[in-house]
């Protein structure tokens, strides 16, 4: 197996291969220096837990123009049509394990890392990028008209880094024989401790259920519900998401809270919780003044197109007077008593190639921008960064939510748990996850299921899934949940160790629906592990909790799943047999085992 790298000029790359250099080797080190044009290069490799941590430094007496820089290069060959190819991070909403016939020719697929596996619980070959970054750097699977896979570990740079003289590529971990689960225990270990507090945040949301439609009187609505169920008080905040203002760049409040945020915020108060509201601080859409008056203020892409993405505009954080109207609109929510601020629509500021300040790069801007929101406001604030890109790293949001919007449909489900494999490693180490709501409602446990009539953009579902490349197809497949699919996906959520948030309209869920979040906050951790089993195709069937475990049927048609090193004696309400270390249940499809260990 021989490893290289490629440097990306502006006109054109160079291709290195390790077996054209010879190392100079210092104990678990290896340096290889060359140079490639008039670039001289010091790549190391690191011996570490039987793989090899990667990075390399590029420099020259003038300026360098690289505008990308490709620090582990390999050539995978045909695999098997029955490999997996793993694409593992948190936008597995449009990348995810795949088998080889699913990638299209030529494409790129990017995540945080990739690797090539016989079997999800077998031993592969797996690299991936550390974070946290500096610069974008992603893990990348490509394949050839002849069916031959190439992966890299690519650190793209910005516009203003042309004219560097020194460049570092972002760390990279690389092992050609380990397990997925190897890979986990490793990459956590690399990944920085948070200095600061990372609290479970708990509480109420208005999003799934009302989306942008909701009012002041849903808001207590629901909180009168709450107060009365078994589990209040496991919760905290009562958020208020998007439609409580005017406009994307207009952040005062709509006819339908115009009572005021202080007021509300004081009702919410009154009732025992704290105030939270969601807002997407950087998004403008074309219908407000900033974005008539003040388009100055907004990001472009190279080509001077001003950056569109999901349907509107993005303010500079970095440009002083777009940074000042930011800000101003949080200390607005922070004099009207809010506690909480999610923060939605960070990630796309990652796209930006040259911002108005241009000593920065994305993940800084990202980094300062929460810094500038907790400095504005007050020290009892909490952030939730709905969006923010784990790989910022630690102390920058004491909690960060890591996937795909949930719905009450079992595709989006299977989704988000593949995102949850991924960064349950950062979780309670880096920042809290967030997961996303628990969501219980459907025919059978509520009295009034989704309507589909609330947002012209949200359709009726559909049933067939055709195109694995696109997020669309994951969106609103088939019917709504069932108690079974309800109750996994509470499972999941409860046991992830991140928050716990939910957004129905409690007033209208049955008995049975309250019954599954009760069973839920039971089994609420802070820690947990996703084991692959062997039979499993893109999700972990087993999840390994601090306080008990859970077994998941992913497929269509009932399973008998067994599995051994249980050690723990298990309580569960269903059917299960556990002889010494060796459990085994039987599940219908799409449903949970899900079993708390005996104090």
């Amino acid at each position: 197996m021989n490893l290289g790298f490629k440097i990306h000029f502006s006109e054109d790359a160079v291709n290195v291969s390790a077996g054209q250099l010879t190392g100079e080797v210092r104990d678990n080190v290896t340096v290889y220096k060359t140079k490639v044009g008039h670039v001289d290069v010091v790549w190391t490799h690191t011996a570490h837990k039987g793989g090899l941590l990667i990075n390399l430094t590029a420099s020259s007496q003038k300026p360098l123009g690289i505008t990308r820089i490709d620090s582990v290069v390999l050539d995978m060959g045909i695999p098997s049509c029955t490999d997996h190819i793993t694409l593992m991070g948190r936008e597995t909403t449009k990348n995810e394990i795949r088998f080889p016939h699913e990638l299209g020719v030529g494409n790129e697929y990017c995540e945080t890392a990739v690797g090539l596996y016989p079997t999800l619980d077998a031993k592969g070959t797996v690299m991936a990028g550390v974070a946290p970054f500096q610069n974008i750097c992603l893990a990348t699977a490509r394949k050839d008209a002849d069916g031959r896979f190439s992966f890299c570990v690519k650190t793209e740079y910005t516009k203003e880094m042309l004219d560097c003289k020194e460049l570092k590529t972002e760390l990279v971990y690389f092992h050609p024989d380990a397990t997925i689960d190897e890979l986990f225990t490793v990459y956590r270990e690399l990944l920085p401790k948070s200095s600061f507090p990372m609290p479970k945040l708990t509480g109420w949301n208005s999003w799934d259920y009302y989306l942008d439609k909701v009012t002041a009187e849903d808001v207590l609505e629901n909180i009168t519900a709450l107060k009365d169920m078994p589990f209040a008080k496991e919760l905290h905040y009562i958020v208020i998401d998007d439609g409580w203002q005017k406009g994307w760049g207009n952040w005062v409040e709509n006819h339908k809270f115009a009572c005021g945020l202080a007021a509300i915020a004081q009702q919410i108060r009154r009732a025992g919780f704290l105030p939270g509201i969601w807002m997407a601080p950087v998004g403008v859409k074309e219908d407000t003044a900033v974005f008539r008056e003040h388009m100055d203020w907004l990001c472009r892409k190279p080509d001077g197109e001003l950056l569109y993405n999901c349907h509107m505009y993005y303010l500079d954080p970095t440009h002083p007077d777009a940074r000042k109207f930011i800000l101003d609109n949080y200390r607005y929510q922070y004099q009207a008593g809010f506690k909480l601020f999610k923060m939605d629509f960070i990630s796309p500021l990652l796209e930006v190639k040259s911002f108005y300040d241009k000593t920065v790069t994305p993940y800084g801007v990202i980094t300062q921008l929460i810094a500038d929101v907790k400095a504005c406001t007050g020290p009892d604030i909490v952030i939730l960064g709905c969006s923010v890109p784990l790989e910022c790293g630690a102390d920058i949001a004491p909690s960060m939510r890591i996937g795909l919007d949930i719905h009450n449909h079992f595709s989006h489900v299977a989704s988000i748990s593949r995102t949850i494999a991924w960064s349950w490693m950062y979780n309670n180490k880096v920042t809290r996850i967030d997961p996303d709501f628990i969501l219980v409602r459907g025919e059978e446990t509520s009295t009034e299921p989704l309507k589909d009539d609330r947002l012209d953009y949200y359709a009726p579902p559909r049933y067939k899934q055709t195109d694995i490349d696109r997020m669309g197809v994951i969106w609103r497949i088939g019917e709504q949940f069932n108690a079974i699919e309800a109750e996994t996906w509470a499972n999941i959520v409860a046991i992830s160790g991140g928050n716990l948030f939910l957004s129905d309209r409690m007033s209208v869920l049955n008995k049975q629906g309250i019954k599954i979040l009760e069973n839920a906050f039971c089994l609420a951790g802070d820690e947990v592990r996703p084991v692959y089993l062997k039979d499993d195709h893109r999700v972990p069937s087993l999840w390994l909790g601090d306080r008990g475990i859970l077994l998941v049927n992913w497929e269509e048609i009932p399973r008998t799943v067994t599995i051994t090193g249980v050690h723990q004696t298990l309580i569960a309400e269903k059917a299960f047999i556990q002889e010494g270390d060796k459990l085994t249940v039987t599940l219908l499809p799409h449903e949970s085992f899900a079993a708390c260990y005996q104090q």
